[in-house]
């Protein structure tokens, strides 16, 4: 009788242990905002202020003449998010030899990694996902049509190197600084000097 208790009471504490450690904690924090932006999250939901704490699993929506810029707290990564977007944040562990994981639903960001930073940065798109280590790069995601209902993601490396692999062909390419890539939905890659050319884009999506 006495062991069965001593059981029940081991189990209520793991329990308890194991609620309270696997609440989410603080990843990023938040460096600069402009607007009225909200988060949704299992910590915090409402409007977010500049030096408030972002956690895993926060979702947040960027509307027309807003902007937000984080840092990743164990990476030391900068991520600006412009107007139109819609991001979420990850880091399940939570611990210093972690990546930092995010998800673009939908506009643009730019990522600047800490050069030491070895950790490692992955970002989901609607099209690829991205892995990158000490890199800066922008990400953007564009749901107009190029060419047979093609919507497309535009990756621009501004330093360093980011590998693409697109989410549907599971192809890879790898780009260097200076080069822009764009991966399709339905999964094509295309490299570029610029991803404002778009005829030289349509032209290619016509050839494959």
């Amino acid at each position: 009788m006495t062991l069965n208790i001593l059981i029940r009471i081991f189990i209520s504490f793991y329990s308890i242990l194991t609620i309270g450690f696997s609440r989410p904690e603080n990843i990023a924090l938040c460096v600069t905002v402009s607007g009225k932006l909200e988060r949704k999250g299992q910590v915090r939901n409402g409007i977010i202020r500049k030096g408030d704490p972002i956690y895993h699993g926060d979702k947040i929506k960027v509307e027309d003449n807003e902007s937000l810029s984080f840092m990743t707290i164990y990476g030391r990564d900068i991520v600006d998010i412009y107007e139109n977007s819609v991001i979420k944040i990850v880091n399940e562990k939570n611990n210093r030899n972690d990546f930092s994981e995010m998800a673009l639903f939908g506009g643009k960001v730019i990522i600047k990694m800490d050069e030491n930073d070895d950790r490692g940065f992955i970002l989901n798109a609607p099209t690829a996902i991205i892995n990158a280590e000490g890199s800066h790069f922008i990400a953007e995601y564009r749901d107009e049509l190029l060419f047979n209902n093609n919507t497309y993601s535009v990756f621009t490396v501004l330093d360093g190197k980011i590998k693409v692999q697109n989410v549907r062909s599971g192809k890879i390419i790898y780009a260097d600084k200076g080069e822009t890539i764009i991966s399709t939905r339905d999964g094509k890659f295309l490299a570029l000097d610029t991803f404002k050319n778009s005829a030289k884009i349509i032209g290619h999506l016509e050839m494959h």
